[in-house]
């Protein structure tokens, strides 16, 4: 009897799966077809794309292509600029580096870069991250403390991860169409910040398109950590502040756990910079495997993400009741964001409890769960200040206007 009914239920269930699978594969790569479908032979070409085509590219592939990879790529980024030698000495000079503000001071940063990368490029809250970026930047670049080189790096560290994270750890790797979006972003928001494109090769002749920015991009800023990424102690400091602090009420081997897990992230130019040790043979192929699995997993187990359960970068909305913006993102210290069950509660809540963070608690508003304004998020010393300096770069870029295809301009 049991023979007979595993004679009939196994291949039903094996033309189950095969077709599941079928159907994956036929969905998993509508998105990219779909991107990809008014660009080549006879159709659009690279640099006819608009702004507007590059923000919808954009959000896809954030929203729901590769929210992870994304999400990834912005913190290696973030820790990167700590080895170069120049940025992680103004980090700590400025007070920035230590354990009272480092934390803040990232979160910060990568509300601003979400927002940035995530709102529409003639949005109000693009305009007035962007705005308030350059009123912190700007004290620095005026006394020659940060230099264009340093963020031009920054800049093409966030072209670098996203193709790296992306193209190696993925279902599936970036089509050009998609790289030129990511191009034609990274170059307006260059051009928002006022960073000089004259370290580029093709500066004097300009660029073919987004495509070709953004390789010129990724390869100039990999060269230049060669050149000028080297350890120091401040570069150390910084990565006890980010990464040592995160694991300081544990075992000291979830620390080294830690550090290893964070430098196999890294190529061994910035591993060394950042005086983090090598992974080792055994983590290194251990997390390798874990990346293969899940890329053969996604490609041929799971449906694609559907439009209703979009990865937000922000949200959408600010708090009714404050008028701000919440951050949804759980850290080690819960800055901006919202008492409620779920972030208090959920699996990553008590995760994070475990290895010493904190949630976000009704009373307490040290880390103000009422949210962030863009207009004065940043070090406690500057809340308030730059207003107008910032409304003076918004109405500037409202006069502007959007530049609809950016690399049919001749202008640099």
């Amino acid at each position: 009897m049991m023979a007979q009914l595993l004679d009939t239920t196994a291949p039903l269930a094996l033309s189950l799966a095969l077709g599941y699978m079928i159907l994956v594969r036929l969905l998993r790569y509508h998105r990219a077809k779909e991107m990809a479908s008014p660009y080549g032979d006879g159709k659009r070409s690279l640099s006819d794309m608009t702004s507007d085509d590059a923000h919808a590219i954009m959000k896809n592939l954030q929203e729901l292509e590769f929210p992870a990879a994304f999400t990834k790529a912005r913190t290696v980024a973030l820790l990167k600029a700590g080895g170069i030698p120049t940025m992680s000495k103004l980090f700590a000079a400025t007070g920035q580096n230590n354990n009272r503000n480092g934390g803040k001071r990232m979160i910060d940063t990568e509300i601003i870069l979400r927002e940035a990368q995530s709102r529409h490029p003639a949005s109000e809250r693009y305009m007035q991250a962007v705005a308030r970026m350059n009123y912190l930047h700007s004290r620095y670049r005026q006394a020659g403390k940060i230099l264009d080189e340093d963020l031009l790096h920054t800049l093409g560290s966030g072209v670098v991860e996203i193709f790296r994270v992306v193209d190696t750890e993925e279902w599936r790797k970036l089509s050009d169409v998609e790289k030129c979006a990511i191009g034609i972003f990274h170059r307006n928001l260059g051009e928002d910040m006022g960073i000089p494109f004259s370290q580029l090769p093709s500066f004097a002749s300009g660029w073919e398109n987004g495509l070709h920015f953004a390789q010129e991009l990724n390869d100039w800023t990999i060269l230049y950590e060669k050149q000028v990424a080297e350890p120091r102690p401040t570069n150390d400091a910084y990565v006890r502040v980010y990464v040592d602090s995160a694991t300081k009420s544990l075992p000291q081997a979830i620390t080294i756990l830690t550090r290893k897990l964070v430098a196999a992230e890294l190529d061994s130019t910035m591993r060394t910079s950042l005086c983090l040790e090598s992974p080792g043979l055994i983590l290194t192929t251990s997390i390798s495997t874990y990346k293969w699995i899940r890329k053969l997993f996604l490609r041929h187990f799971c449906l694609p993400r559907p439009s209703a359960l979009a990865v937000k970068a922000v949200d959408d909305r600010p708090n009714p009741a404050s008028g701000l913006y919440n951050f949804q993102q759980l850290s080690m210290r819960p800055w901006y964001v919202q008492p409620t069950f779920q972030t208090q509660w959920s699996l990553s809540a008590l995760v994070l409890r475990l290895f010493g963070g904190k949630v976000p608690r009704g009373s307490e508003t040290k880390y103000h769960p009422e949210g962030y304004d863009l207009m004065t998020i940043g070090p406690e010393r500057n809340v308030g200040k730059g207003l107008d300096e910032m409304g003076t770069v918004i109405d500037y870029m409202k006069a502007r206007g959007l530049v609809e295809c950016p690399f049919k301009q001749t202008s640099h």
